[in-house]
């Protein structure tokens, strides 16, 4: 039997790590430039992150978090080729005994058998569901202009980052999926500002400039691998003050024609199921259901 090995991961591991991400997870943009770079925020996001061996060659990876005063948010990867030998069983381990004082561990699982059969074999039990969906952006007809009020901008041109922040926090309490996290300024630069996959050039909001402040009424915020030519929506938001004007679907589908235009291929994005709202601006823009995750939740008793 192989040996299998857990230990904390390096920057030199940054290159199997990324081979790991792009396998298990393939709809998702996780460039091989983000590796470094998110490990390099690791520290200031509370994060710790371990890789999986088997006979001294990295085959998985792990990462977790506090999200909450007692509760870890945890991701376990293993390169396909290398499942049902342990590796993923020591890896959730280390990450568990990691964070001894938590009693909520919450995570997001694949829905083919083998994911989900582990994940409930460790004590995860279903939590939600999240549709998974693509598009090419080639097809996403002009969005024209921007709705009447407001002014159109991209994220990179934002006078300054504190309006985006507070409109994702508005937003990111009521998400139902429960994934979205309320950031500091800190958090922010760390988690999604200064990730090397963040196209703020490709990513729109709408300014209601009609008080003393500018506020960013609504906004998409679009993730780019450049290389493999793909791009994930990773946020859209509104304002709770502008909802119900259509303002989501226009960012979004501004963002999408700007990506065409950039040479990206296929776009992807996910929202819980109950998000009808999201769903159905989706699904007006041509996004097909591709995949589906589960959110997987393991309470502790201590």
């Amino acid at each position: 039997m192989p040996e299998v090995t857990v230990r904390d991961a390096r920057p030199d591991d940054a290159a199997a790590i990324a081979r790991v991400w792009a396998a298990t997870l393939p709809l998702l943009v996780r460039s091989a430039a983000r590796v470094p770079a998110d490990m390099a925020e690791d520290a200031t996001l509370g994060r710790r992150r371990w890789v999986g061996l088997l006979d001294d060659a990295v085959v998985a990876t792990a990462s977790a978090r506090r999200t909450g005063e007692r509760e870890v948010y945890l991701t376990v990867e293993v390169h396909p080729d290398s499942g049902s030998r342990g590796v993923g069983t020591a890896l959730l381990r280390r990450a568990v005994g990691a964070f001894s004082d938590a009693t909520d561990l919450v995570a997001v699982c694949t829905d083919d058998p083998i994911s989900l059969a582990f994940a409930v074999r460790n004590g995860f039990l279903p939590d939600g569901e999240h549709r998974v969906s693509t598009v090419v952006p080639a097809t996403v007809p002009a969005a024209g202009p921007a709705p009447s009020g407001y002014t159109a901008v991209t994220l990179d041109r934002l006078p300054d980052l504190d309006g985006l922040l507070a409109t994702h926090n508005a937003a990111a309490v009521d998400d139902p999926s429960g994934l979205s996290r309320v950031y500091t300024r800190d958090t922010f630069l760390a988690d999604w500002w200064n990730s090397p996959d963040n196209a703020p050039e490709l990513s729109y909001a709408l300014l209601d400039i009609s008080g003393v402040t500018p506020v960013v009424a609504s906004f998409t915020s679009t993730q780019v691998d450049r290389p493999r030519r793909r791009a994930w929506s990773a946020m859209t938001a509104t304002h709770p003050d502008h909802r119900g004007r259509g303002l989501a679907r226009w960012v979004k589908q501004r963002s999408l024609n700007a990506v065409a235009a950039a040479g990206v291929a296929l776009a992807s994005t996910a929202n819980d199921d109950t998000n009808a709202p999201m769903v159905a601006v989706n699904t007006a823009l041509g996004y097909q259901p591709a995949a589906r995750s589960i959110r997987v939740q393991r309470r502790l008793l201590h």
